[in-house]
């Protein structure tokens, strides 16, 4: 889900982008490459309405966003730049914004300049020529500030498709009262996490370690990246690697299928009231949790603020160092813009200046940076926030996004995403493994990627 966090609603929005995808079915089409190679025509329509503050004779860009604080951000850039004036305009959220995209697109009218495309969706883009290579317009020159792992999911060789925002490293996210009441060490391993788990409820069959959602495409494929068994390969053109039956695949399926069937672990649905109660009463004692989720976490929990502290994730190989993605977002200049060059410098700015960084990272719009010189900052590592008390999860949290898996997206996100949802509902309900929703989900997604054209690899 990514993918990136909003004030007070991060949690709230990726729960509701949960719900978006079994509502957004039949527009899967609209984005998941119903015809390759397609061309996007026609121009980014005029901003009819100047932003608030914006000169007369300055470039107009409108600009669709639509996570928390970006409104700042922009007033920010409109004020230090006064030849460009972005007028923001929020299109609806992942999904819904995608769908909207691809139709104007279509349409060959209503795009805007501008969009916010979160990574695992920009390939959708990419394939059917709709988005702007920034490296003709300098905007290369950010690579060295930014996180390895997000350059790579917004540039194809050369070209650049994308200014990387902000990153959702794993990290485990742990009740230390709760720890420390039951006699639990801090697990290293997912072997020692299995151990943990099983001491813990066999003092209490209330507890269980931690909450694993299958139905919640975004983080069990995160949790994949970490387990080192990301099912996708992909690097542009019409080949596709889908492969939820390899050898480590499977391994990651049977390791979480047990803790399930011994109900190690809860399977309630991200961001509920029913996930916040666990966390909150002692039912969970951990949450693996991405960058932005102790932020929007600290704001639906009451009796254990200050309890919490932060670790690295735990490893399928003792002394491994790997991390996983959840979420994280960039800003793309859409093709057939009348200012390419302008929103260029517009979103080279955004993502990757101290300027935008202070806001982008402030109480407003918590993102977590993908712009190194703040994920190097001191300051920004000794963050403290009332929910882990004097305890910096910023410190561990940077140290993850050093060594995130880079997960190579394919251009059927959207597809997958909708598809994931149904295919997994059984595993929640009981009434299939996560072994046999893996096994199923392979051949249902071979079979879409090759009915829209591509050739799929399966190993």
């Amino acid at each position: 889900m990514t993918h990136h966090s909003t004030v007070g609603g991060t949690e709230k929005v990726r729960a509701r982008r949960r719900g978006s995808r079994k509502l957004l079915a039949v527009a899967i089409a609209a984005i998941a490459v119903a015809a390759l190679g397609a061309c996007s025509t026609g121009g980014a329509a005029p901003a009819k309405t100047v932003a608030h503050g914006c000169g007369h004779g300055a470039t107009n860009l409108t600009f669709w966003g639509w996570p928390a604080g970006y409104n700042l951000v922009v007033n920010e850039f409109n004020k230090t730049h006064p030849d460009i004036c972005v007028k923001l305009e929020n299109a609806g959220a992942s999904t819904a914004e995608y769908v909207k995209l691809s139709d104007a697109l279509k349409a060959g009218s209503g795009t805007p300049d501008v969009a916010t495309i979160e990574y695992f969706e920009l390939p959708s883009f990419e394939i059917t020529h709709s988005l702007v290579d920034l490296s003709k317009y300098g905007v290369s020159s950010a690579k060295n500030n930014e996180a390895p792992v997000a350059w790579s999911q917004v540039t194809q060789g050369a070209a650049q498709y994308a200014m990387p925002v902000d990153l959702g490293p794993l990290a485990l996210f742990y009740n230390a009262k709760e720890f420390s009441d039951n006699g639990l060490t801090v697990p290293t391993t997912w072997s020692a996490f299995a151990t943990d788990a099983a001491a813990l409820h066999a003092k209490d069959p209330k507890l269980g370690m931690t909450n694993f959602d299958p139905e919640s495409t975004q983080d069990v494929l995160a949790l994949m990246q970490e387990y080192n068994a990301f099912p996708f390969t992909y690097t542009g053109g019409t080949k596709i690697g889908i492969n939820f039956t390899g050898t480590a695949e499977m391994a990651f399926a049977n390791y979480w299928q047990g803790l399930i069937s011994k109900q190690l672990v809860t399977t309630a649905g991200d961001f509920s009231p029913e996930q916040w109660a666990n966390l909150d009463s002692g039912a969970n004692a951990a949450r693996l949790s991405p960058a932005w989720g102790p932020v929007g976490m600290q704001l639906s929990i009451k009796n254990t603020i200050g309890d919490w502290a932060t670790a690295q994730m735990p490893q399928a190989k003792s002394g491994g160092k790997l991390s996983g993605n959840w979420g994280g977002s960039s800003l793309a200049v859409v093709a057939g813009t009348k200012h390419a060059k302008q929103a260029a410098e517009f979103v080279k700015w955004f993502g990757g200046s101290a300027d935008a960084w202070k806001i982008l990272s402030g109480p407003v719009a918590g993102a977590f940076p993908a712009y190194v010189p703040l994920l190097n900052d001191s300051t920004f590592q000794a963050r403290t926030l009332k929910i882990t008390g004097t305890t910096t999860p910023n410190t561990v949290f940077a140290q993850a996004a050093q060594h995130m898996v880079d997960p190579q997206w394919p251009p059927i996100m959207t597809a997958a995403a909708t598809q994931w949802t149904s295919t997994f509902a059984g595993v929640t309900k009981g009434t299939e493994t996560l072994p046999q929703a893996f096994t199923t989900y392979q051949a249902q997604l071979v079979a879409y990627a090759k009915s829209q054209g591509f050739t799929v690899t399966t190993n």
